[in-house]
């Protein structure tokens, strides 16, 4: 009797166990590929470089490689894009645009803790450009770095906006409890002024009051934006940071070569639910594709626009500061300020006669971005991961990342022309609902639309989402889907979502590890 009660016992468990739902087993996404303490700021805290942004590899199709110039202003690029910036002309600790190590190369505990350069902003997000593109290499995504570069005792490395950023030489800025320590780097825009109409631009986080490396601006008396206020009113939409690999490789894609991979999955999308559309420049009309809605048309406006709304530095396309304050700004500081060099001597590093040094720095920037590789996929994937690949197609997935687009098929860089570029994304807008919503417009990109955003490299990303909620991919991908409601339409990617929630456990984990593989 005791032996025909267990066996009952044993076959209700059995049957309850096939009844749960998919999500009760095994299926998980794998993890950053390589670890976190492989990559970015783990290689900090061991005393190893961080590696610096790959180089484009030679044309695939006629194995030309980048030529001599193209590859001296590749490197002058890294040196400029890691500079840390000091607020005044007579504030850096070496010479205008030197090396800190006087090695041609950047101090190997990067992020820098010498200010080698100067324009920084009474308000800004960052200080130097690597500090928010570390993951896994500079000019990666959002990472961790070490909060006390320079210190013989590294501490654990950490987002750069909790402690490192915000308090650099004394400043005086309060950290909103939206950057945590082992968060993201969250940029903040407000969604809506006090009179109700949108806003949606970038409000910088920190200021330089406080500065104890600046003389000039002792009376600088500037407060943050009350962001907890907004925080706590659902108010704040966040940003985080895209890697800027193979951008060069993006922007070589002709508009033709868009619309036609678009056209070519019409049949297969529409049953679907998923649509699609450019963003466009509202000069030319030509199709942007930079950022999270596509809002940047070019690599060099993506450039100059950060420089100054990021960093704080004026520059010949944004020429403005954000903040006029001439307190804070110091009494010679010039606007624009980081511009096309016209000195007679390079006793400042930016002499007229010397090519590398006539481009100014976030033009430099542009250079070592357009130069700069596309991530790199696992050169070992698993069965797992193989068989993902087939499952991810046959899904839908692949109808928004687009797995391959060509470039031109003549450029002025015969390294970038036709050649293809395996970037999983359609570089196209779509309505993603109100669980992705974010009430920012840009450009003819809605508050709940977000451009496909590029797959490669997403096998080393920690962060995942435009305002970095999760890091787990499995979460990311459920967060696609959102039913109509009265102020948003159905995300487009819910037909998508359903069918990858009705695979097998093995046919979601497989998708799930061909993602890290990427």
């Amino acid at each position: 009797m005791r032996k025909t009660q267990r066996s009952v016992q044993s076959l209700i468990a059995t049957l309850a166990l096939l009844l749960l739902p998919s999500a009760v087993f095994a299926q998980k996404d794998p993890g950053v590929r390589g670890g976190i303490q492989n990559t970015g700021g783990g290689l900090q805290q061991q005393g190893i470089p961080i590696p610096h942004p790959p180089l484009i590899s030679p044309n695939p199709t006629t194995g030309v490689p980048v030529n001599p110039n193209e590859l001296a202003s590749f490197e002058e690029g890294i040196l400029r894009a890691g500079q840390l910036e000091s607020t005044c002309d007579e504030c850096a600790d070496v010479t205008d645009g030197s090396p800190v190590t006087g090695l041609g190369e950047l101090d190997p505990m990067f992020p820098q803790f010498h200010t080698n350069s100067n324009g920084l902003g009474a308000r800004h997000n960052a200080d130097q450009c690597f500090v928010c593109h570390a993951q896994p290499q500079l000019g990666g995504s959002g990472g961790y770095i070490v909060p006390n570069p320079g210190d013989p005792t590294p501490q654990q490395a950490e987002n750069p906006q909790f402690r490192l950023v915000p308090h650099r030489y004394g400043r005086q800025n309060n950290v909103p409890s939206f950057e945590k320590q082992f968060g993201p780097s969250r940029e903040v825009r407000f969604k809506y002024n006090p009179d109700g109409t949108r806003d949606g631009g970038v409000h910088q986080l920190w200021t330089v009051r406080g500065s104890t490396n600046d003389p000039t601006i002792p009376n600088c008396a500037l407060t943050q934006p009350d962001f907890e206020a907004q925080y706590k009113a659902g108010n704040l939409a966040f940003r985080i940071p895209l890697q800027m690999t193979g951008l060069g490789l993006m922007e070589s894609i002709q508009d033709r070569e868009i619309l036609a991979q678009h056209d070519a999955t019409a049949t297969l999308r529409a049953p679907l639910g998923i649509a699609g559309h450019p963003n466009r420049s509202g000069n030319d009309g030509t199709i942007t594709r930079f950022g999270w809605k596509a809002q940047n048309k070019s690599i060099t406006i993506f450039a100059g626009e950060a420089y100054n709304v990021e960093v704080g530095i004026t520059n010949e396309v944004f020429p403005t500061p954000t903040e006029e304050d001439p307190a804070c700004q110091g009494p010679e500081k010039p606007a624009p300020n980081d511009v096309t060099r016209t000195d007679s001597d390079d006793h400042k590093n930016q002499w007229f006669d010397n090519p590398l040094h006539i481009l100014p720095d976030w033009m430099q920037f542009q250079v070592m971005m357009r130069f700069t590789d596309g991530p790199a996929p696992d050169p070992n994937p698993s069965d797992s991961a193989k068989r993902g690949k087939a499952i991810f197609a046959n899904v839908g997935c692949a109808l928004c990342h687009t797995p391959q687009m060509q470039t031109a098929p003549v450029m002025n860089s015969p390294v970038l022309q036709d050649r293809p570029v395996n970037l999983y994304s359609d570089l196209l807008v779509h309505h993603m609902g109100s669980k992705l919503a974010d009430e920012v417009v840009q450009g003819h990109a809605g508050p709940d639309e977000f451009r496909t955003t590029p797959l490669w490299g997403v096998g080393q990303r920690i962060f995942f989402i435009h305002d970095g909620r999760t890091t787990d991919l499995l979460k990311a991908i459920r967060d696609h889907s959102s039913p109509a409601l009265s102020q948003y339409p159905a995300s487009e990617a819910n037909g998508v979502v359903h069918k990858f929630n009705h695979l097998s456990p093995a046919d979601q984990q497989a998708i799930l590890d061909f993602l890290r593989s990427l």
